[in-house]
């Protein structure tokens, strides 16, 4: 399966939403761009200009906002 990491920020709804609504025995990476850490993993996928939350597959970018990330990790999750 797809290497994911979820990119969220403190006091965002969206983020806290996609979250909740995980799916269950998937492994996703969750990265806080609030953080030093969580900053420099978004600089580096070049991520920080978009609409979080902001999914991340292979190292590559997979989706940004709510719904389109919850969409692209369930269809991953479907095609597994």
């Amino acid at each position: 399966m797809a290497e994911l990491k979820l990119f969220t920020k403190n006091d965002c709804p969206k983020c806290d939403y996609v979250k909740e609504r995980l799916p269950k025995g998937v492994e996703i990476q969750i990265m806080n761009v609030d953080t030093v850490d969580g900053l420099a993993e978004g600089a580096f996928y070049e991520i920080l200009d978009k609409t979080f939350p902001v999914l991340v597959s292979d190292d590559e970018f997979a989706a940004e906002g709510s719904i389109n990330v919850l969409n692209k990790i369930n269809g991953i999750v479907e095609n597994r």
